[in-house]
């Protein structure tokens, strides 16, 4: 009789590893009380299930949030399709990025020692140091060339500066065009969380790849008090080294689904979509 009710046992069990959860969990509690209490449910977690930003991306920050601090609110949009993780290879940082006409370009900047790449879910290319320096790649596809429109562009409610609040008393300080990248300095107040605004100073080289129409743009910037004491030191550094060090052809699109990370935050390929049935003729 217990041999019995042994194998009844495992192919009861073996009949609900079958199951989803939700189903496994009832059939179970129904056979065998003690056994479903056991038994824990597997479901995917969402960013909300996670109790702060170093368990969701495995990296620590101050526990003072400013408006340059990447936060609980979705990742900014920054118009960069990567074909490959970026890399930080000696004292520069590279990314292959797929642009409009065709085009992959790899990129590269070579930042001051104490500016790191940033790894996790929220970050494109981006590095950052411990003393609130930053530097992200942004591209820039069908705006115009004056610099408000690019200014207007980075600074954008849906960007890297908007999460709480679109920046305010947006000035350009100067556009220099005379160099390779061109520098655009400009000075904004951006919103921190609780509605608080902190001033900020930053510096955009702006370049365009051989081939496309797209722009090019590394933002370095730090909050103003950082920025006189050395951040506009480190800012431009960055800026200067800013470059496209090669261009290839690319079947691909400058669209999400080209991205590398696509299927990782939850996207569904083309191919993989037709599945769920016939397709129409267009």
């Amino acid at each position: 009789r217990l041999t019995m009710l042994s194998t009844s046992l495992v192919w009861l069990l073996a009949a609900a590893d079958a199951l989803s959860p939700v189903d496994r969990r009832t059939m179970l509690s129904v056979a065998f009380p003690a056994v479903a209490s056991a038994v824990p449910e597997q479901e995917m977690r969402t960013s909300s299930d996670f109790e702060n930003y170093a368990a969701l991306t495995g990296e620590s920050r101050s526990a003072n949030l400013g408006p340059g601090t990447i936060s609980g609110k979705s990742r900014p949009e920054t118009g960069v399709i990567l074909a490959g993780p970026p890399e930080s290879l000696g004292d520069s940082i590279y990314a292959d990025v797929v642009l409009n006409g065709g085009i992959a370009a790899r990129v590269a900047f070579s930042p001051a020692s104490t500016v790191k790449l940033a790894k996790g879910m929220y970050y494109d290319v981006e590095a950052r140091s411990k003393q609130g320096d930053s530097s992200y790649l942004q591209v820039v596809a069908g705006a115009g060339r004056e610099a408000t429109a690019l200014v207007d562009a980075v600074l954008r409610p849906d960007g890297r500066y908007g999460a709480f609040g679109p920046p305010t008393d947006v000035a350009v300080v100067a556009d220099d065009r005379s160099t390779t990248p061109r520098l655009i300095d400009v000075r904004f107040s951006a919103v921190a969380p609780g509605g608080s605004t902190a001033p900020r100073c930053a510096t955009l080289a702006v370049l365009a790849a051989p081939g496309s129409d797209d722009l090019l743009l590394l933002v370095s910037s730090s909050g103003e008090s950082r920025w006189k004491a050395g951040g506009d030191r480190v800012a431009r550094q960055a800026a200067a080294s800013f470059r496209v060090d090669a261009t290839r052809p690319t079947k691909l699109a400058a669209t999400k689904a080209s991205d590398f990370r696509f299927e990782e935050r939850g996207g569904l390929r083309a191919a993989v979509a037709k599945l769920a049935g016939p397709a129409e003729d267009d």
